[in-house]
């Protein structure tokens, strides 16, 4: 799997000043694909959580973390070696769009729905139709892919993974499957791991 494998996993996205402020100091906080650790450092540097835990799937990353001075596991996020309710708090940042399911991304907020018992922080992609370069994009995934929004990223010719980019109701269609549900959303620009700036979403869910 390219995520496992690749030397480094991208962090471009950024929680929102509203999503970060739903945080407090004493919230027992994890990253759900914290890749080099840079958002939960940044939380512990800014004096919000009480604990810091990062899980990825990326060992070159969780060493970064881990160099960092931060708590890293290495894990599938769909089967997560915590206890039930052991967070407050989970991070979820540019990962959904790397899953390229439904049941996969399902299976992802589930499992951060039985580990986390107040708020979701949650980071992605929007889709992008106005944008010809994506336009084309999805014109040429959903052939490929059947799904819409969804689209084959290559390098050189050969298919690295498949990507997703959300409409902002089946995020939160997701989210509702599993059991949270949106109290803050704020839509921005955001940078893609190539470097394009496309429209993207910084929201905040609580567990129901």
């Amino acid at each position: 799997m390219y995520w496992e494998t690749v030397a480094a996993v991208p962090s471009s996205l950024e929680l929102a000043p509203e999503v970060r402020s739903l945080i407090g100091p004493e919230d027992r906080i994890v990253d759900l694909g914290c890749g080099p650790g840079r958002i939960l450092a940044g939380l512990r540097r800014d004096g919000l959580g009480a604990s810091h835990v990062g899980a990825d799937c990326n060992p070159p990353s969780l060493a970064l973390a881990a160099g960092l001075g931060l708590a890293v596991v290495r894990a599938d996020l769909a089967a997560l070696p915590f206890a039930d309710g052991a967070f407050d708090v989970a991070v979820l940042q540019a990962v959904m769009t790397t899953l390229p399911t439904p049941a996969a991304r399902l299976a992802v907020l589930a499992e951060a729905r039985r580990v986390v018992t107040g708020l979701l922080c949650l980071g992605d992609f929007l889709r992008n139709p106005d944008l010809p370069y994506y336009r084309a994009r999805y014109e040429a995934g959903l052939a490929e892919t059947g799904e819409a929004g969804s689209f084959l990223v290559r390098e050189g010719g050969v298919v690295l993974y498949q990507a997703h980019h959300f409409t902002f109701e089946e995020l939160e269609g997701l989210l509702s499957q599993a059991g949270f549900g949106v109290v803050q959303a704020v839509f921005a620009p955001v940078k893609t791991r190539s470097g394009n700036i496309v429209a993207g979403v910084s929201l905040a869910a609580t567990a129901l």
